[in-house]
């Protein structure tokens, strides 16, 4: 009798050490990799559980991905394309978070010919800044996020990303899907390991450092300009020779109507470091042969929207069907801003040095991008306009018989040289940083201290 009293107390005291190490959420979750009809839902826990992610279909059923384990790679397959889905997260059975995804339309649909993405760079100093920067695109109902490296200050250190990536991103990486860049930053640990460790992306020819994907009518083409000008050249993983060949062959096959490139260093840049001139040599002859319509570019803390330029020579003063690419620094999505050194060139049609993110919206023929600081107020706008395909029925995008693309080839196609050791956004001292266009078409030089090191 005395012991069958006891029972209830002993059973309760033995429970006790499994429920002080139930695991729990520590990052995510957060959409990666999302295509027309499945999504990635990524989620790491402080201790290995059962998670499961379940998503609701428009129409009825479900469709739901399990794993074991403390990193959860969960892949929602059978949802339909351009609808908005929610879905929920579950450890060990219990309620653990939810969120929802926006799934691209089938290229060449008449869905496909509009969406709305953010993109921002530098936002790796975690600060009142680089989240109210988050925070606005957050609002403005963003589809996915597009990033241009430096998404952990100051080293891209395996601790620091909880602070500085998923403690930034946390309540937009649930409904937006993530499609980040590298940055010299990252590149401060070596190989960017850890970036390599916290992010879903796809495979390339090596690794996750630069891929490619379709939103609708858009193809993005992530660079990794780190192989061009590395840190250290014997802890990269990459060289320029063999992205540039596969960038060459990516934007060669796709057929969107619309192509975006987006990079950390800069290929056409004035700002505190200009760029490096193996970056445009390696990179102008691509953009402009395939019909690059705008490259997003950082480092450069501060805003920069370029004419349409070809080999640095201004194509025209406007962007009603430019005939080459875009180029646009976005690097105010810090806590930091760099002052410009350089005077403003030719091509340079508005600059400031202002803190900012973007909003891209696509309509068909048209990509309006906005700069927008972090209150919310407007710093920049503009919109490129040109000739694109009718949508079919079938997601089919047809040729346009005689249709022009958007930039036509140079004399020759420039390929990668040799890439020479470079500092990068805030470095330790260094050498000269040299801003110099493919051709001698830009020559100009810059000297002087690198900053200190943030």
């Amino acid at each position: 009798m005395r012991l069958t009293s006891r029972l209830p107390a002993l059973a309760a005291a033995l429970a006790l050490p499994q429920l002080a190490v139930a695991a729990t959420i520590v990052r995510g979750p957060f959409l990666q990799q999302t295509t027309t009809t499945s999504t990635l839902v990524v989620v790491a826990t402080d201790a290995a559980a059962h998670v499961e992610a379940t998503a609701d279909l428009p129409g009825g059923g479900t469709a739901q991905a399990k794993s074991d384990g403390t990193k959860h790679l969960l892949r929602l397959e059978g949802l339909p394309p351009a609808t908005t889905i929610a879905f929920h997260v579950t450890v060990d059975g219990a309620p653990a978070g939810d969120g929802s995804v926006r799934t691209p339309a089938v290229p060449g649909t008449e869905a496909a010919r509009h969406a709305v993405l953010g993109a921002t760079a530098d936002t790796g100093s975690a600060g009142p800044n680089a989240r109210a920067n988050v925070a606005r695109m957050e609002m403005r109902g963003i589809e996915a996020v597009l990033t241009m490296g430096d998404n952990s200050y100051p080293d891209g250190a395996a601790g620091e990303w909880d602070t500085t990536f998923f403690g930034v991103w946390k309540d937009v990486m649930r409904s937006a899907t993530m499609w980040t860049g590298v940055g010299d930053h990252e590149y401060r640990t070596p190989f960017a390991q850890p970036y390599l460790d916290a992010v879903e992306l796809p495979q390339g020819p090596q690794g996750e450092r630069y891929y490619s994907f379709d939103w609708g009518d858009l193809h993005v083409a992530a660079l990794d300009t780190n192989c061009i000008v590395p840190m250290n050249a014997n802890e990269m993983g990459c060289d320029a020779a063999t992205m540039v060949s596969w960038l060459e062959a990516d934007l060669a096959a796709t057929k969107a109507p619309w192509k975006i490139v987006t990079m950390h260093r800069p290929a056409l840049a004035t700002g505190k470091y200009g760029v490096y001139p193996e970056i445009p040599a390696a990179l102008l002859g691509p953009f402009e042969k395939y019909g690059v319509d705008l490259v997003l570019q950082a480092h450069n803390h501060l805003y920069e929207r370029t004419w349409p330029a070809r080999q640095g020579a201004v194509v025209k003063k406007d962007y009603d069907h430019p005939g080459a690419p875009v180029y646009l620094t976005a690097g105010g999505g810090s806590d930091y801003l760099y002052q410009s050194v350089l005077p403003a060139a030719e091509w340079t049609a508005f600059r400031a040095t202002e803190y900012q993110h973007l909003i891209l919206t696509l309509d068909a023929g048209t990509l309006r991008v906005e700069a927008v600081r972090p209150d919310g107020s407007l710093l920049d706008q503009f919109q490129i306009v040109k000739d694109v395909p009718p949508p079919s029925a079938d997601g089919v995008t047809p040729q346009v018989p005689g249709q022009p693309s958007s930039s036509a080839p140079p004399e020759q196609s420039v390929t990668g040289p040799k890439a020479s050791g470079g500092g990068g956004c805030g470095s330790g001292p260094g050498g000269a940083l040299a801003v110099a266009l493919v051709g001698a078409v830009l020559a100009w030089t810059r000297r002087g201290a690198r900053a200190r090191r943030r």
